[in-house]
């Protein structure tokens, strides 16, 4: 692909004299992969006939500016291959490995529709759940959900009136490093307030 791209680079140019060393070129690098190639090397041949601007098809597409990413991906393809890389980066593997460990269902069940309406990736969890962390969360997308055996729900487990669950040791523990007053207990997030009379107890089922 690099030698044909320098001979239609030297046609590009229109000038007699290139016109000569595009053939030279030709004649020595893409002529011997007749047998290998003989679609490319007969494109080749019919780009003589065919200045830059032609419209003709195929040749067209030939002289086209577009083939230079197209070649771009071809060398780093052909780099990665040759010396035994992954087509990603190794940190992805990396990364993707812990992120389907930690991932749930919740994780990209909704987008946002607008500021005014966080979902889950955008609620006050974006700083706790990494799958759903601006940084990590389209790497995220496509790795399997983690399958969890084992139940990682508090003991004792209790629903403050802004619907989050804690264990109630937990609740305690952090009441008194607050310093709240007795029969108080404050959310471990969000900071508020409540008395313990209006905490629920939970049932798992």
């Amino acid at each position: 692909m690099l030698r044909c791209q320098q001979f239609i680079e030297l046609m590009r140019t229109d000038l007699p004299g290139k016109m000569n060393e595009a053939i030279a070129h030709a004649k020595k690098y893409i002529v011997p992969f007749n047998e290998t190639y003989p679609t490319e090397v007969s494109l080749m041949a019919g780009l003589l006939a065919h200045r830059p601007d032609t419209r003709v098809e195929p040749y067209a597409q030939w002289y086209s500016a577009d083939r230079w990413p197209r070649l771009a991906d071809i060398f780093v393809d052909a780099h990665n291959k040759l010396l035994g890389l992954p087509s990603f980066p190794l940190l992805h593997i990396a990364l993707s490995s812990g992120l389907s460990a930690l991932k749930t269902p919740a994780c990209h069940s909704t987008k946002p529709t607008s500021s005014s309406q966080p979902s889950h990736s955008t609620s006050l969890t974006t700083s706790v759940c990494p799958i759903c962390s601006t940084e990590l969360n389209e790497l995220a997308r496509n790795v399997p959900y983690a399958q969890h055996t084992k139940s990682h729900v508090e003991n004792d487990l209790v629903l403050l009136p802004n619907d989050r669950a804690y264990g109630r040791a937990r609740l305690e523990e952090y009441a008194t490093k607050a310093g709240l007053p007795s029969g108080q207990v404050k959310d471990l997030v969000t900071g508020e307030v409540f008395g313990w009379d209006e905490v629920a107890k939970v049932y798992i089922t």
